[in-house]
């Protein structure tokens, strides 16, 4: 995946601004799993596994568009406050639909509900704290690598 997005963003260190925040989401979902009483188990392995990739591709298009915005002349931080604006609307809506979405999970209890609970858990886990790494983190990681290059 790094040698992936290294050629579509032609940098070696934008790869790692998005991946840094894998380890996040799945600390994350692993903590609310470990507090709700649930283990890790091929469902919940499942849940990580979406949320990880519904978080990156918020980063990585919050990514791309910076990295527009620097290209047609705008400065850094004008640049990591205009691609936020022009990319909260789209990372919000993505995080709530798959919040609410698998809220109803939680709350089943029919037949099957067992194995549907850790994977509920994990991708809300995952997605609440993605969320806010997407909107935050990323872009102060992105401002701090470039900060000198202006």
């Amino acid at each position: 995946m790094y040698f992936i997005l290294a050629a579509q963003f032609e940098s070696f260190l934008q790869p790692l601004i998005v991946l840094l925040e894998i380890p996040v989401d799945i600390a994350a979902a692993l903590g609310l799993l470990t507090m709700l009483g649930h283990s890790l188990n091929l469902m919940s392995a499942i849940g990580i596994i979406v949320t990880c990739g519904i978080i990156i591709n918020d980063s990585i298009l919050k990514i791309d568009v910076i990295n527009q915005l620097r290209r047609d002349g705008m400065k850094l931080m004008e640049a990591i406050h205009e691609g936020g604006r022009r990319r909260l609307k789209a990372i919000i809506m993505t995080s709530l639909t798959t919040i609410v979405c698998m809220t109803p999970l939680l709350f089943s209890s029919d037949m099957g509900s067992e194995l549907e609970k850790p994977l509920a858990i994990a991708t809300i886990g995952g997605m609440l704290i993605g969320t806010l790494v997407s909107l935050f983190v990323v872009p102060l990681a992105y401002r701090w690598v470039y900060r000198k290059r202006g």
